[in-house]
């Protein structure tokens, strides 16, 4: 043999033909063998954030100093009425003349005879503490009290024009 015919290709490992296929056996039963070595230990849980407690903490004393104390900026105050005593019963009047006086004499317009109670007239203002009562066929009072005063509007003895005031009227 000559030099030449001795000579082997750069890739050529220099192992035996079988020892290749043993190597990979061998990674293969130690990766089994790994893991279940490590299915066999137990992963501890982590707890909570150590931030977390001083935290928890602190939000349960706010909330107990709320609960307690209740500062001034966390009680609602009611909704108050800042106009003028005139003003509210004016508008108050306004809304019993649309939503109350217009509706019952349309009623008896079409039905020739006074509602029985202000729902049959399409009203929701029994709901807002209008009182209603019919006194015969076509004639009835609405009272309404507000505060001290006390509206009454009788449809026998009042013009509609005089109860509600100035404004432009429908009509």
């Amino acid at each position: 043999m000559t030099q030449q015919d001795e000579v082997k290709p750069y890739r050529a490992k220099e192992v035996a033909p079988g020892q290749e296929a043993a190597d990979v056996v061998a990674e293969v039963l130690q990766h089994a063998a790994e893991r279940e070595q490590a299915g066999k230990q137990r992963i501890k849980a982590k707890g909570p954030p150590k931030w977390m407690l001083p935290l928890t903490v602190n939000l349960g004393v706010l909330a107990l100093y709320f609960i307690i104390a209740q500062p001034d900026f966390l009680i609602m105050s009611p909704i108050e009425d800042t106009r003028p005593d005139a003003e509210v019963l004016q508008s108050t009047r306004q809304g019993v003349y649309f939503d109350g006086i217009m509706r019952v004499d349309a009623f008896i317009a079409a039905n020739g005879r006074a509602p029985s109670s202000l729902e049959e007239a399409g009203s929701a203002l029994a709901a807002h503490g209008v009182n209603y009562s019919v006194q015969g066929d076509s004639s009835y009072i609405l009272i309404l009290t507000i505060g001290d005063e006390t509206i009454t509007y009788d449809s026998q003895i009042d013009s509609s024009a005089d109860f509600v005031g100035a404004i432009n009227l429908p009509g």
